[in-house]
């Protein structure tokens, strides 16, 4: 050994001592699986950028993305002897499974311990492989997603005098049966997060580790293995021999981070702000500013390793070791993550340098069904609807429940009510909310399920913590939209018909309908009316030609407020007589609609050869009544009726086929007609 490298392992030593208490020392000395650092022995051996046993490979080729620790997991990995308490093992077991790495002699002893404390044996399975420690995370597997299935990234592992643990991502791969791929790149877990929509996060230590490979060259690795296109390298604010990013961070969500917190006092302050700092500042995947939370990790003994915890679907497990703090640590991840149960994992084996999340693993879930959504958040310019769409992806393709996928939404936090999203292509579906007042606030979350009983909500936690944003602008209210701008009808004398006028983009304004001249032959439904922002109205207009000449009759629909007025031209046109309300050569039919396919509206058409009780309603293709359109006594004649493509409660239906029936058999002439009407959007 070299004087400098024999200098630079006594300060090591030295430091070890320091960052240590004397119990974990001895525990080390009588367990040296126990030993997170670098021992005596290994330190010996210990050549950063050394060659060793690893077997790199191309990356894959498909689309990649590194699935993220708090979306959907189908277990947790950890090795036995274990290096947390049996109470985290009895836990996971009742809602997930839990994958032991354990020799094969010894399983039984492995199980038996598990049976005498109360551990779910259904939900347990058992990978038969040797290790040198317990540290899962460290030397542990990477999931990743390559177009829709799920694979292992692995690397060496920087602890190379532990040569079994680094195979064991190969020995899950196997396990599992999935693909595996090797990223020539020295690195641990502990030291490493991502958010599982192309962003990670680690210390400076991974260059460290890696003297010759630039900063370039490592993403670029992280690029073509793991999908993450933004890697942030930052300083180490533990200033610890370990330099892992989990013993000080956290990703909570793709948006949401734990930064630990030391007093003002600590020499370490300026640098766990400084971090802090940095990713409050930092873009999230999802466009907005990260959001920072602070859990207090004032170190010393006992421990306070907060940020060590692990993220299992809607749980979330934090380190206790009996500190004053540990019930602030809960609260810090009650405020942060709402929804999720936050669970308190005591032991006296925790330390400031590691704790839980060193020591167990998610295993990714082979089957999920994720969902890709870029959120609306924060302020959102004033809209009549806003528009959301995404991406369903059944992992075990499977097919979707497609009246599952739905859009949750609530105004300034009230009750939610649902949309049921409409197809667009492929994997892609959108859903549209409603408009709103400005100053509004709009929370949502979607929800989607597939026939492999896997379902699955974006942000996924739902419903306790949606995606929020705010209405802002100034809504123009002079911009009034009318549909049609124009009616133009020909009709027979004697007849009636009904069209619909739609009113929208209106901004809280007192409007007056009117008509610009006598017309006896056309009325409107009301004479005024107040409008909001997003709000629509349809005035219906009543024509009736009884006792009109063949002529052409004209006229303006005028809707005035306090600032314009819009004008609809009316064109009527009457032709023939009709002789004692008897009209020769027409019978009762339903003549169809036109447009057909249509959207928004179509006008349905039917004619009657005698006065009569007419209905005409809209079902689905289940037969299900959809909308009464007309029920009352019509004259003989041509009529028309308008229908939005609206049920009775005033919500859009979704594109498909219907059928309009004409039922006139209540008055003794037992006709009932049918016509098919499509709806495309």
């Amino acid at each position: 050994m070299n004087k400098k490298k024999l200098i630079i392992l006594i300060f090591a030593l030295l430091l070890i001592n320091m960052a240590f208490a004397k119990d974990y020392s001895e525990q080390i000395r009588q367990n040296p699986f126990a030993a997170h650092f670098l021992s005596f022995e290994e330190y010996l051996q210990y050549e950063p950028g050394a060659s060793r046993d690893f077997t790199p490979t191309d990356p894959p080729t498909g689309n990649i993305r590194q699935t993220s620790e708090f979306e959907q997991m189908e277990g947790v990995l950890v090795a036995y002897p274990l290096g947390v308490p049996y109470d985290l093992i009895v836990e996971l077991s009742e809602y997930t499974k839990v994958y032991t790495v354990v020799t094969s002699g010894q399983q039984t002893s492995c199980e038996n311990n598990y049976i005498n404390h109360g551990v779910n044996m259904a939900n347990c399975e058992f990978i038969n492989a040797p290790t040198n420690s317990w540290w899962m995370r460290d030397y542990g597997p990477w999931f990743i997603d390559n177009d829709g299935e799920i694979a292992i990234v692995d690397f060496p592992y920087n602890r190379p005098s532990r040569p079994l643990d680094d195979e064991i991502p190969i020995e899950v791969a196997n396990y599992l049966g999935v693909d595996l791929y090797g990223m020539d790149v020295i690195h641990t877990g502990g030291n490493y997060m991502c958010d599982g929509n192309y962003i990670g996060a680690s210390t400076d230590l991974v260059y460290e580790e890696n003297p010759g490979t630039s900063a370039a060259e490592i993403d670029e690795y992280f690029e073509d293995f793991l999908g993450i296109t933004e890697y942030h390298v930052t300083l180490d604010p533990l200033d610890d021999y370990i330099k892992h990013i989990d013993c000080w961070g956290k990703f909570l969500d793709v948006d949401k981070v734990m930064i630990g917190q030391v007093p003002e006092t600590d020499y370490r302050y300026d640098d766990f702000e400084f971090v802090a700092n940095y990713f409050a500042d930092q873009t999230s995947a999802w466009g907005n500013l990260f959001q920072v939370y602070r859990v207090y990790t004032p170190g010393g003994y006992p421990s306070t390793p907060y940020t060590n915890g692990l993220i299992t679907n809607n749980k979330i497990f934090i380190p206790q070791s009996g500190s004053q703090w540990d019930d602030e640590a809960l609260t810090s991840y009650e405020e942060a993550m709402p929804g999720y149960e936050v669970i308190g994992i005591y032991s006296n084996g925790w330390y400031n340098t590691d704790a839980l999340h060193c020591r167990t693993r998610n295993v990714a879930d082979r089957g999920m069904l994720y969902i890709e959504h870029n959120p609306l958040l924060g302020e959102q310019d004033y809209a009549n609807e806003f528009t959301i769409s995404a991406e369903f992806k059944p992992y075990s393709n499977e097919s979707l429940y497609t009246d599952s996928l739905k859009v949750f939404y609530n105004i300034d936090g009230g009750d939610y009510e649902s949309i049921t999203m409409t197809f667009i292509s492929g994997d892609l579906y959108y859903a549209m909310i409603p408009g709103q007042p400005v100053g509004t606030e709009i929370g949502y979350y979607i929800h989607g399920a597939d026939e492999s009983g896997h379902s699955m909500n974006h942000p996924y936690i739902g419903a306790p913590d949606p995606h929020t944003f705010t209405v802002v602008g100034t809504p123009q209210p002079a911009e009034l939209t009318v549909d049609p701008e124009s009616f133009t009808l020909e009709m027979q004398t004697n007849t009636t018909a009904i069209e619909i006028m739609t009113l929208s983009n209106i901004g809280g304004i007192d409007l007056i309908y009117d008509i610009s001249e006598t017309a006896d032959w056309l009325s409107l439904n009301e004479a005024s009316g107040i409008l909001q922002p997003g709000d629509s109205d349809e005035i219906e207009l009543l024509f009736d030609t009884t006792g009109l000449a063949a002529d052409t009759y004209l006229c303006d629909i005028v809707i005035t407020d306090d600032r314009e007025e819009t004008i609809i031209p009316v064109e009527l046109t009457v032709i023939g007589t009709n002789a004692d309300n008897n009209l020769g050569g027409l019978q009762n039919e339903l003549i169809g609609n036109y447009p057909n396919p249509f959207n928004p509206s179509t006008t349905i058409s039917f004619s009657l050869q005698n006065d009569n009780m007419v209905e005409l309603s809209i079902y689905n293709s289940k037969g299900q009544k959809v909308k009464t359109l007309l029920n009352e006594q019509r004259r003989a004649g041509l009529h028309q009726v308008q229908w939005n493509g609206r049920d009775e409660n005033g919500s859009s239906v979704s594109s498909g086929i219907y059928f309009s029936v004409m039922d006139t058999n209540r008055e003794g002439l037992d006709f009932t007609s049918i016509k098919k009407v499509i709806l495309l959007k």
